[in-house]
């Protein structure tokens, strides 16, 4: 299984932005001193609450806003001052030497200063913490130099080996895209499975690996156009099968796919609301290209009973009212067999919606109706033919009517293609 580091901050532009506030080119001007104020107190704290913020970032907000409490706060007293920059600068290297440590894994773990040595760290801020935690506090020029000294290692084990591509506006592409949102959902299935066969699906540790997966899928739309990228998630959950029982026959129950998928799916409806419709426009597209909606698929039936439950996936809100009017006049437009069951389970269940589209409805249904027993005697005639524009089955009698006249007479018809025109219009 990929493991997946989760960020508080959205982008890697985020981060650099941050970065730029930090450390900026000048240090003396108020305006550096107020953009390094509004990243400390905003958006640092703001990335804390948020969990999973690196010891480097935290360390280097903690070292900067001790700075400034010396520079602003002119009321503070001379032990208050040397306490904020000792509290910063031991939590600073106390924090490193343990994540030192517990990479060990050992179970008599090297000391601090030993860690120090071998992560790069000057063995003097250990001798200081030491001194700091276990002797009087040092005095006020020693901590202001040892704080700028700790600024500059940060600056060089850290901020300064941050990637920098995506900061001028390179996107990934979109196969890169498709292909890391597959291995998420491969990933995502297998975990899922794996958490079932170990009866683990409930515990926390499973929900914590769910939210890790939605947001792995959050961080990929964000590299790229976000519309583009949910659509082709979408696309990928839908037309590669993600979602569909492989071994599933017609009238097999879909309860074991809806509980596999939903954890996943509903966390990525409330990251991005825009997935509802991208998903539903997906399985529209899926059943609406089989023009015959064959009633012994399993697929086409699969594809149907997920554009319900999709459509339960929303908030009963007007975005969701309008999506669920699309779904309709798609039903109406493509009177095929599993449409009629996805527009007749919408209608019963929607007072509001089966007032608006109920008549369309059964419009659509009855011509589709005709059209499939039409087709069905003339299979049972034997003819090969296509019915003639008159109605005559044998397809032998001449027309005795204007072409106008017989489309009139025909009723509703569907196109071997889809018009590109607007519906009302000749083309």
């Amino acid at each position: 299984m990929p493991r997946y580091t989760i960020h508080p901050w959205r982008t890697p532009a985020d981060l650099l932005a941050v970065r730029t506030q930090l450390y900026p080119i000048t240090n003396d001007s108020p305006d550096s001193d107020d953009n390094r104020r509004q990243a400390v107190t905003r958006t640092l704290t703001c990335w804390k609450l948020r969990g999973n913020l690196p010891h480097a970032v935290e360390s280097t907000a903690l070292l900067i806003d001790a700075q400034l409490h010396h520079r602003y706060s002119s009321e503070a007293s001379d032990f208050a001052v040397r306490a904020t920059y000792t509290a910063a600068f031991t939590r600073f290297v106390t924090g490193f030497c343990d994540i030192g440590r517990s990479r060990e894994g050992l179970l008599q773990p090297s000391s601090m200063l030993d860690v120090a040595r071998r992560i790069g760290m000057p063995v003097h801020f250990v001798g200081l913490r030491h001194e700091a935690v276990h002797e009087e506090l040092p005095s006020l020029g020693r901590l202001i130099g040892i704080v700028d000294q700790a600024l500059a290692w940060l600056w060089d084990v850290y901020w300064s080996r941050l990637p920098e591509k995506n900061v001028r506006g390179v996107a990934m592409s979109v196969e890169d895209m498709n292909s890391e949102a597959r291995g998420v959902f491969k990933a995502y299935r297998s975990s899922r499975r794996e958490a079932f066969r170990a009866k683990r699906q409930k515990t926390a540790e499973h929900e914590a690996e769910i939210e890790q997966y939605a947001q792995a899928c959050t961080l990929l739309w964000d590299q790229s156009s976000l519309e583009e990228c949910v659509k082709a998630s979408t696309a990928i959950l839908v037309d590669e099968r993600f979602i569909f029982p492989s071994s599933r026959e017609l009238g097999d129950s879909m309860a074991g796919a809806f509980t596999l998928w939903d954890p996943l799916l509903r966390c990525l409806v409330r990251s991005q609301r825009t997935f509802v419709r991208a998903l539903t426009q997906s399985l529209l597209a899926q059943l609406a290209a089989d023009t015959a909606q064959n009633s012994g698929s399993a697929v086409n039936e699969a594809t149907a009973l997920w554009l319900l439950h999709t459509l339960k996936l929303a908030t009963n809100d007007a975005r969701d009212n309008e999506l669920k009017a699309s779904v309709m006049r798609t039903c109406c437009l493509y009177p095929g067999h599993w449409m009629q069951m996805v527009g007749r389970q919408l209608l019963d269940g929607d007072e509001m919606l089966s007032n608006d589209w109920r008549e369309l409805f059964e419009a659509g249904r009855l011509v589709g109706s005709e059209r499939c027993r039409a087709s069905n005697d003339e299979h049972e005639a034997g003819n090969d033919g296509v019915e003639d524009m008159t109605g005559n089955p044998s397809g032998k009698a001449s027309r005795t009517l204007p072409i106008e006249d017989e489309m009139a007479a025909a009723g509703w018809r569907r196109a071997p293609f889809a018009p590109n025109v607007a519906i009302g219009i000749a083309a």
